[in-house]
């Protein structure tokens, strides 16, 4: 049976919904709410106060280095009290504007974990450390001082309460980071205002580029004395201070038991803006009325979910689930409505709530559609700033923090998160400027997009991840199709629901694996599935072909079919639960792993639910329980993973209610196994959807029954529109599988078919491949032969050598070439009722790599001011881990990859790379080149320039000329480039190469402002 998805019903159906409150909170919910889940292993949560998606993260800080959230359960030293966290992500940033309360010697320095009584820093014991939602408190043994936090949206409000001294204080240490690696920068300052009150900027780069936060500081006694530091010099009795490393001291005398309240106001705008917030949001000293106030506003977001039934600990795993589900994106906005946008410029709000840190490879997945089941018009408010941030900057965001693009992880995967909140009926954003936006995130060239679009694959000499950004490209395109379909826009249709099956042109039927191929159709060989690579290197994104070979949750069907049918695909999934490896090379937060299955990890999120769509949906049951029950604890290491903004959190809360939302867009979830006797979702249209489960005990993992609203329900999947009707659906579990339930295909969940003229034409049926050349050889000495052949069969091979395009006047293959000399070659293959090939261009290169049997000598020039473009202290030569194995790598007759990493390259940060080559005696030269690589995720940028230069003497040296390249946004393209110059046979014994570095990363990039790298090999003499 044919299953078109008709998405109009979705949007007519229940647009015109209105966002309710839920129920009112019958429950104190928060006592099931730990903080110190996911603070140990690599969770990287913060146990600190934050009101729902507030922009406040007002935590503890164990050390700087290592931990992304900036407290670690197994450390047993705080550094202070820092304003800003991430809260389970696996980079590291924030901990901007640390307080520490203290007593006896001012000591400026943190000190060590190891050697706390060098710096501020103290002791401290969990047995006296308290956490709950809006509440943190702990006692700092080297001081005896109690320190309790609490915050609102914009403003953390630190208690001290001190012992009798006559020393008592409070440091403010603006240096202090949570990257161990971050640059504040100069403008920094700390300006004392008055006896109590103080404001500031903390400046600085690190993932975030570009990071703003004002504060402006009230405190609730008079402090005695102010001592400011620069560089760690005490400024005498300045009253402001400014520069890179600036911190304060504030002295107090206190009594026994005296407490000493700070409240601090952030703004990423001005210190107005600071002061404003803190004025709207906390213009009192009552510090118990705030942790009651924010302990309401928790319970009022945990009510949404109603449980019964369950053991505490999965209570208690649930609902601080839903807590940290609810506290990313962060707002990023002040009281009146200003915000610093993407293009780092100030802009007035328009009223809405604009926010911060989109990770979004991570949450379109199940923490927005979570967001669009119990709280959608935060959706809105999220698309709406998404939609600015394009405005801004031309591209919607990728991976945003703090007004900066990091540009982290692949995709354009803002477009499912408006996709699926636009057809789930919330459209309370600008439509046209969406679909706008969408379109420009696939139109731009850069990330591999150009060669997805022209290869209709990326192959993977084109582009790092060329494996893992089609797949998630493809499904990201099937969105965008989804909403041209539903605003009727049929031209846009077709061009993205064709681009939705670009995954099938990485189907390998051999292997039965999505795998690397290469633009003339052949296939990566070796090929190891087992292999992980990570981001900007390899063929997967954090992964291994097995884990990503299931990654097409917009074609499950499809991807069944071309595996040989369901009984293939079952036995396919079965392996990938099962084949096990020790993943010795696998990052630290690769974890969780049942075979190759990885949860610690996104992107098979989806895929114990996979089952259902082949009929045995009881596989699928056990695998979800199994994670339920052993990868999610109670304990401080209780998440088996970075929680990744939520998406941890989100696939237990869908989980444990029974169902999943595999492919957002799609109005469907896919059912699973629920744990809780009942769930009592409050929607925000006022209706309340009911899950029931008879005999949800731990052994009864398996559905064997399902009804709705009483009558018999054989499908193992439900449609939003269908929850948001109201009502109830009935499991009944039991110990055993029931192997009939849902096994019939209509009761399968499926994939919303493509209509047979919009199907995409398989590689090689409608276009010739490229033609390719028999060898990898591209450097030669002497001559080279080499064949032409193509992996079309009954083609016809055109060619040229003189670096023109070949048509078929040009000299048509027929045996094998031979050349003498440096030659592009070019070749295009046609074939009678197809198109003809892409032009496929390969450059052989003749090389005197070696003189009298001894590499050639090189030298490494030092840049003329000895600095480099940060201003540090530079010499000429490589960085230590990109040595092209030393001095002669430039000249060692082994060229460089597409791969950064191969060992092949030398490496200059920030710096130019000035190479001056001793051929040993002088000899004609005709040409000199220098081969360059372009990676742009990891900072490699192709040289601004390229100057070569010959010399008899050493000393005088006469330029060849240059050669120079633009690098923009909208052609910066990743690859290699061979550059040269020729010299018509000048007699010359010494050649100078200066590849000119672009300095710094530009502002358009995710590293702006950091030092970019030039990327070397090889330096061809002829």
């Amino acid at each position: 049976m044919k299953k078109y998805f008709f998405l109009l019903l979705v949007v007519i159906g229940i647009s015109s919904c209105k966002t309710a409150d839920p129920a009112e909170p019958e429950n104190d919910l928060t006592q099931y709410v730990d903080l110190m889940i996911g603070t140990d292993a690599t969770g990287n949560m913060f146990p600190g106060p934050s009101v729902p998606f507030g922009g406040v993260q007002l935590s503890p800080d164990t050390y700087n280095d290592g931990c992304c959230a900036g407290y670690h359960y197994t450390h047993n030293t705080i550094i202070g009290f820092s304003h800003t966290h991430l809260s389970g992500t696996g980079c590291a940033d924030y901990g901007d504007v640390l307080f520490m309360p203290a007593v006896g010697a001012v000591n400026i320095m943190p000190g060590t974990e190891e050697d706390p009584d060098s710096g501020y820093r103290s002791r401290f014991s969990h047995d006296r450390e308290t956490t709950s939602p809006g509440y943190y408190s702990v006692m700092l043994d080297d001081y005896d001082v109690k320190v309790e936090l609490a915050a609102t949206a914009r403003v953390g409000f630190h208690k001290y309460t001190y012992p009798e001294s006559s020393d008592s204080h409070i440091i403010l240490d603006l240096e202090h980071d949570i990257t161990s690696g971050e640059d504040p920068k100069e403008d920094c300052f700390i300006r004392v205002v008055s006896d109590t009150e103080i404001e500031g900027l903390r400046h600085s780069r690190g993932w975030a580029s570009d990071q703003y936060v004002y504060f402006v500081a009230q405190f609730s006694e008079p402090f005695t004395e102010a001592l400011l530091f620069n560089d760690d010099q005490l400024q005498g009795d300045a009253k402001e201070v400014t520069g890179k490393v600036v911190k304060a001291a504030f002295k107090y005398a206190t009594e026994k038991d005296q407490s000493i309240m700070v409240k601090v106001g952030i703004s990423a705008v001005s210190v107005e803006g600071a002061r404003k917030n803190l004025q709207a949001e906390l213009n009192h000293w009552d510090f118990d009325k705030i942790v009651n106030q924010t302990k309401e506003a928790w319970n009022k977001e945990l009510n949404v979910l109603q449980i019964e039934g369950g053991t505490e600990d999965q209570r208690t795993k649930f609902y601080t689930a839903l807590y940290h589900a609810l506290l990313t994106p962060n707002l990023y906005m002040d009281v009146d409505g200003q915000y610093r946008g993407l293009d780092h410029e100030v802009h007035a709000g328009e009223g809405f709530n604009y926010y911060s840190v989109f990770s979004l490879w991570d949450t379109y997945r199940a923490l927005h559609p979570l967001i669009n089941l119990i709280s959608p018009e935060r959706n809105e408010d999220f698309i709406k700033t998404m939609i600015k941030q394009y405005e801004h900057t031309g591209l919607l965001p990728v991976w945003e923090l703090s007004g900066c693009e990091n540009n982290c992880m692949i995709g354009y995967h803002s477009v499912p998160v408006i996709v699926d909140t636009y057809l789930k009926g919330y459209q309370d954003f600008d439509v046209d400027k969406a679909f706008e936006a969408m379109l420009a995130a696939g139109a731009q060239n850069s990330e591999g997009i150009l060669p997805y679009r022209e290869y209709e694959f990326i192959p993977r000499d084109k582009s790092a991840n060329s494996v893992s950004k089609v797949l998630e490209y493809a499904y990201d395109d099937w969105t965008i199709a989804q909403f041209a379909k539903a605003i009727g826009n049929e031209e846009v249709y077709k061009e993205y629901i064709k681009r939705s099956q670009f995954y099938k042109n990485m189907f390998d039927p051999s292997t039965g694996l999505m795998r690397p191929r290469y633009d003339d159709g052949t296939w990566s060989s070796p090929f190891n599935p087992l292999q992980i690579t990570m981001l900007d290197g390899g063929d997967y994104t954090e992964a291994n072909a097995w884990q990503y070979s299931f990654y097409v949750p917009h074609a499950v069907n499809s991807h069944m079919e071309m595996l040989g049918g369901e009984e293939n695909y079952i036995a396919k999934l079965d392996t990938f639960f099962t084949l096990e490896t020790d993943n010795e090379d696998a990052p630290s937060d690769f974890v969780g792993l049942f075979g190759q299955y990885a949860h610690g990890n996104e992107p098979g999120h989806h895929m114990p639910y996979l089952y259902n769509y082949a009929g045995v949906p009881w596989k699928g049951q056990e695998l979800v329980r199994k994670t339920m029950l052993e990868l999610y604890t109670t304990a401080p290491d209780g998440l088996c993973g970075n929680d990744d903004c939520g998406q941890l959190s989100a696939w237990y809360l869908f989980s444990a209610m029974g169902f999943y939302p595999v492919c957002p867009g799609q109005d469907m979830y896919v059912m699973g196994s629920p744990i809780f006797d009942k769930v009592t979702l409050n929607l925000p249209n006022g209706e309340q959807f009911v899950v029931n489960s008879k005999n949800a005990a731990k052994e009864n993992m398996y559905v064997q029954s399902v009804t709705r609203n009483g009558e018999a329900y054989p499908y193992s999947y439900i449609s939003h529109t269908d929850i948001l009707t109201g009502g109830e659906i009935t499991f009944d579990m039991g110990p055993e599988p029931n192997k009939e339930w849902a096994a019939a295909e209509e009761h399968r969940p499926y994939s919303v078919e493509i209509e047979p003229e919009n199907l995409l034409k398989p590689l090689g049926t409608a276009k010739v491949f490229n033609p390719f050349v028999s060898t990898d050889q591209r450097l030669f000495y002497d001559a080279i032969s080499f064949d032409l052949g193509c992996i079309s069969e009954d083609v016809d091979i055109y060619y040229t050598l003189d670096g023109s395009d070949p048509d078929q006047n040009s000299t048509q293959y027929s045996g094998p070439i031979s050349i003498k000399e440096s030659t592009t070659i070019k070749a295009k293959a046609y074939k009678e009722g197809f198109d003809p090939s892409g032009i496929a261009s390969h450059d052989f290169m003749k090389a005197n790599v070696k003189y009298d049997g001894q590499y050639p000598k090189v030298a490494y020039m030092a840049p003329a001011n000895g600095k480099d473009a940060a201003g540090g202290d530079a010499d000429g030569m490589y960085a230590g881990n990109y040595t092209a194995g030393g001095d002669q790598g430039l000249v060692d007759g082994k060229l460089g990859t597409f791969l950064y990493n191969d060992g092949q390259w030398q490496g200059f940060n920030g710096k130019d790379m000035e190479a001056v080559i001793d051929l040993g005696k002088s000899m004609p030269v005709n040409r000199v080149t220098g081969g360059f690589l372009q990676s742009i995720g990891v900072w490699i940028f192709h040289p601004a320039e390229v100057e070569f230069l010959i010399s008899e003497n050493g000393e005088d040296f006469q330029s060849l000329g240059s050669v120079e390249n633009e690098i923009s946004s909208n052609t910066a393209v990743d690859g290699i480039k061979y550059l040269s110059r020729t010299a018509d046979g000048q007699q010359a014994r010494w050649i100078k190469v200066h590849a000119k570095n672009i300095g710094i990363c530009p502002s358009w990039h995710h590293g702006a402002g950091a030092k970019a790298w030039v990327f070397a090999d090889e330096i061809i003499v002829e």
